[in-house]
Protein backbone atom coordinates (compact mmCIF):
# COMPACT_ATOMS: atom_id res chain seq x y z
CA UNK A 1 0.00 0.00 0.00
CA UNK A 2 2.84 2.38 0.86
CA UNK A 3 4.52 1.68 -2.49
CA UNK A 4 1.25 2.46 -4.30
CA UNK A 5 1.03 5.77 -2.42
CA UNK A 6 4.63 6.66 -3.34
CA UNK A 7 4.02 5.86 -7.02
CA UNK A 8 0.79 7.91 -6.97
CA UNK A 9 2.62 10.91 -5.45
CA UNK A 10 5.39 10.63 -8.08
CA UNK A 11 2.80 10.43 -10.87
CA UNK A 12 0.98 13.47 -9.47
CA UNK A 13 4.23 15.45 -9.28
CA UNK A 14 4.91 14.69 -12.95
CA UNK A 15 1.33 15.67 -13.80
CA UNK A 16 1.70 19.01 -11.98
CA UNK A 17 5.00 19.70 -13.77
CA UNK A 18 3.35 18.88 -17.10
CA UNK A 19 0.41 21.20 -16.36
CA UNK A 20 2.72 24.03 -15.33
CA UNK A 21 4.72 23.66 -18.54
CA UNK A 22 1.50 23.68 -20.58
CA UNK A 23 0.35 26.84 -18.77
CA UNK A 24 3.73 28.43 -19.48
CA UNK A 25 3.32 27.49 -23.13
CA UNK A 26 -0.11 29.19 -23.26
CA UNK A 27 1.31 32.29 -21.60
CA UNK A 28 4.05 32.24 -24.22
CA UNK A 29 1.52 32.28 -27.00
CA UNK A 30 -0.25 35.24 -25.42
CA UNK A 31 2.96 37.19 -24.67
CA UNK A 32 4.74 36.46 -27.88
CA UNK A 33 6.95 33.49 -28.64
CA UNK A 34 10.27 35.36 -28.80
CA UNK A 35 9.95 36.96 -25.34
CA UNK A 36 8.94 33.66 -23.78
CA UNK A 37 11.90 31.86 -25.32
CA UNK A 38 14.32 34.46 -23.95
CA UNK A 39 12.78 34.28 -20.48
CA UNK A 40 12.78 30.47 -20.50
CA UNK A 41 16.40 30.47 -21.66
CA UNK A 42 17.42 32.73 -18.76
CA UNK A 43 15.58 30.53 -16.25
CA UNK A 44 17.22 27.41 -17.72
CA UNK A 45 20.67 29.02 -17.39
CA UNK A 46 20.14 29.73 -13.69
CA UNK A 47 18.62 26.28 -13.16
CA UNK A 48 21.73 24.70 -14.67
CA UNK A 49 23.92 26.56 -12.17
CA UNK A 50 21.64 25.57 -9.28
CA UNK A 51 21.63 21.94 -10.46
CA UNK A 52 25.45 21.97 -10.62
CA UNK A 53 25.75 23.31 -7.08
CA UNK A 54 23.20 20.84 -5.67
CA UNK A 55 24.77 17.95 -7.61
CA UNK A 56 28.33 18.68 -6.49
CA UNK A 57 27.11 19.14 -2.92
CA UNK A 58 25.40 15.73 -3.21
CA UNK A 59 28.63 14.11 -4.41
CA UNK A 60 30.55 15.70 -1.52
CA UNK A 61 27.91 14.70 1.04
CA UNK A 62 27.68 11.08 -0.15
CA UNK A 63 31.47 10.83 -0.09
CA UNK A 64 31.55 12.20 3.46
CA UNK A 65 28.83 9.81 4.66
CA UNK A 66 29.85 6.63 2.83
CA UNK A 67 33.66 6.89 2.64
CA UNK A 68 34.17 5.50 6.18
CA UNK A 69 32.04 2.49 5.25
CA UNK A 70 34.07 1.46 2.19
CA UNK A 71 36.91 -1.03 2.08
CA UNK A 72 39.46 1.77 1.69
CA UNK A 73 38.74 2.87 5.25
CA UNK A 74 40.35 -0.35 6.53
CA UNK A 75 44.00 -1.41 6.15
CA UNK A 76 44.90 -4.05 3.60
CA UNK A 77 45.57 -7.58 4.80
CA UNK A 78 48.45 -8.19 2.40
CA UNK A 79 51.09 -6.51 0.30
CA UNK A 80 49.05 -7.29 -2.83
CA UNK A 81 46.00 -5.71 -1.21
CA UNK A 82 47.96 -2.50 -0.65
CA UNK A 83 48.87 -2.41 -4.33
CA UNK A 84 45.24 -3.00 -5.35
CA UNK A 85 44.13 -0.22 -2.99
CA UNK A 86 46.79 2.06 -4.45
CA UNK A 87 45.54 1.38 -7.99
CA UNK A 88 41.94 1.98 -6.94
CA UNK A 89 42.73 5.26 -5.19
CA UNK A 90 44.79 6.48 -8.16
CA UNK A 91 41.96 5.66 -10.57
CA UNK A 92 39.35 7.29 -8.32
CA UNK A 93 41.41 10.47 -7.93
CA UNK A 94 41.98 10.82 -11.68
CA UNK A 95 38.37 10.07 -12.63
CA UNK A 96 37.08 12.22 -9.77
CA UNK A 97 39.08 15.25 -10.89
CA UNK A 98 37.95 14.75 -14.50
CA UNK A 99 34.31 14.33 -13.39
CA UNK A 100 34.27 17.48 -11.28
CA UNK A 101 36.04 19.60 -13.91
CA UNK A 102 33.83 18.44 -16.78
CA UNK A 103 30.63 18.94 -14.79
CA UNK A 104 31.63 22.45 -13.72
CA UNK A 105 32.54 23.34 -17.31
CA UNK A 106 29.34 21.81 -18.70
CA UNK A 107 27.02 23.69 -16.38
CA UNK A 108 29.03 26.93 -16.44
CA UNK A 109 29.06 27.04 -20.25
CA UNK A 110 25.30 26.36 -20.34
CA UNK A 111 24.85 29.40 -18.07
CA UNK A 112 27.47 31.69 -19.61
CA UNK A 113 26.60 31.14 -23.25
CA UNK A 114 22.83 31.30 -23.01
CA UNK A 115 20.99 33.21 -25.71
CA UNK A 116 21.46 36.97 -25.48
CA UNK A 117 20.60 39.88 -27.70
CA UNK A 118 23.29 40.60 -30.28
CA UNK A 119 25.23 37.35 -29.80
CA UNK A 120 25.71 35.16 -32.85
CA UNK A 121 26.24 31.44 -32.68
CA UNK A 122 29.48 30.13 -34.16
CA UNK A 123 29.06 26.71 -35.69
CA UNK A 124 31.80 24.56 -37.15
CA UNK A 125 31.55 21.04 -38.44
CA UNK A 126 34.99 19.66 -37.86
CA UNK A 127 38.24 20.43 -36.07
CA UNK A 128 41.14 17.99 -36.34
CA UNK A 129 43.08 19.75 -33.57
CA UNK A 130 40.16 19.59 -31.12
CA UNK A 131 39.42 15.94 -31.91
CA UNK A 132 43.11 15.06 -31.55
CA UNK A 133 43.26 16.72 -28.12
CA UNK A 134 40.08 15.19 -26.71
CA UNK A 135 41.05 11.77 -28.01
CA UNK A 136 44.73 11.85 -27.02
CA UNK A 137 44.39 13.03 -23.42
CA UNK A 138 41.98 10.25 -22.33
CA UNK A 139 43.95 7.66 -24.34
CA UNK A 140 47.23 8.62 -22.65
CA UNK A 141 45.59 8.68 -19.22
CA UNK A 142 44.05 5.24 -19.75
CA UNK A 143 47.37 3.94 -21.09
CA UNK A 144 49.10 5.07 -17.89
CA UNK A 145 46.41 3.39 -15.75
CA UNK A 146 46.66 0.16 -17.78
CA UNK A 147 50.47 0.10 -17.55
CA UNK A 148 50.21 0.68 -13.80
CA UNK A 149 47.68 -2.19 -13.56
CA UNK A 150 49.75 -4.56 -15.70
CA UNK A 151 52.83 -3.87 -13.59
CA UNK A 152 50.89 -4.85 -10.48
CA UNK A 153 49.30 -7.83 -12.24
CA UNK A 154 52.74 -9.15 -13.18
CA UNK A 155 53.81 -8.70 -9.56
CA UNK A 156 50.73 -10.60 -8.33
CA UNK A 157 51.15 -13.51 -10.74
CA UNK A 158 54.95 -13.81 -10.65
CA UNK A 159 56.78 -16.78 -9.17
CA UNK A 160 56.74 -17.07 -5.39
CA UNK A 161 60.00 -16.27 -3.58
CA UNK A 162 62.33 -19.23 -3.07
CA UNK A 163 62.00 -19.00 0.71
CA UNK A 164 58.16 -18.92 0.64
CA UNK A 165 56.35 -21.35 2.95
CA UNK A 166 54.25 -23.95 1.15
CA UNK A 167 50.85 -24.67 2.64
CA UNK A 168 48.45 -27.38 1.52
CA UNK A 169 44.77 -27.01 2.33
CA UNK A 170 42.06 -29.64 1.97
CA UNK A 171 38.41 -28.71 2.23
CA UNK A 172 35.38 -30.84 2.93
CA UNK A 173 31.76 -29.96 2.34
CA UNK A 174 29.35 -30.46 5.26
CA UNK A 175 26.34 -31.02 3.13
CA UNK A 176 24.51 -29.50 0.26
CA UNK A 177 25.37 -26.10 -1.08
Amino acid sequence: MQMFLILAVIALIFLVIFQISKAAEYVGVLKGENETRKQTNKVNGFMMLAFMIVGLFGVWYCNKVYAPKTLNAFPSASEQGQKVDSMLITTLVITGIVFILTQILLFWFAFKYQEKEGRKVEYFLHSNKLEFVWTSIPAITLLILVVFGLKNWNYFTSEAPSDAMQIEVTGKSRGRW
